[in-house]
C-alpha cells in the first residue's frame, strides 16, 4: 500500500510504473539496466531517458526533485529531457513513447485503485 502522504513512497512508486512500462516498450531490456544502464549501452540509455521523461513530462515531477532522487546533474536531466523531445519528433517514436506513457498511467491508477479497494 502506498502512503499518498509520504513523498519518497510516491516517488518510487511512479519511478515503479515508469521503468516497468518502459521495460514493456523495450522488452531486450532488464529493469536494472534502465535503471543504471551499461556503459556503452545506447538503449539502455534512451530508456532510462524514456522513463525520466516521464516522471517529469508526463507525471508531473519537478526536475528537482527528479535530479536529486536519482544523483544525477540537472544537464543529464535536461539532456534526456531534449533527446526525447527530438526524438518524439518522428511519428514512429512519439505513438512508442505515448503507448508507454499511458502503461505508466494505467499502472499508477491500478495502484491507486487498489489500494482504495483495500480501505
Amino acid at each position: 500500500m502506498i502512503d499518498r502522504f509520504d513523498l519518497k513512497a510516491l516517488y518510487e512508486a511512479h519511478l515503479h510504473a515508469c521503468v516497468a512500462a518502459v521495460r514493456e516498450g523495450f522488452p531486450h531490456l532488464a529493469i536494472r539496466e534502465i535503471l543504471d544502464p551499461p556503459h556503452e549501452w545506447f538503449d539502455a540509455a534512451l530508456a532510462r531517458q524514456v522513463a525520466m521523461h516521464l516522471m517529469i513530462v508526463e507525471l508531473k515531477w519537478p526536475k528537482r526533485r527528479v535530479v536529486e532522487t536519482e544523483d544525477r546533474s540537472r544537464e543529464a536531466i535536461n539532456r534526456a529531457l531534449r533527446t526525447i523531445n527530438t526524438r518524439m519528433e518522428s511519428p514512429r517514436f512519439e505513438a512508442h513513447y505515448r503507448a508507454m506513457a499511458r502503461r505508466a498511467h494505467a499502472l499508477i491508477s491500478f495502484q491507486t485503485t487498489a489500494e482504495e479497494a483495500v480501505a
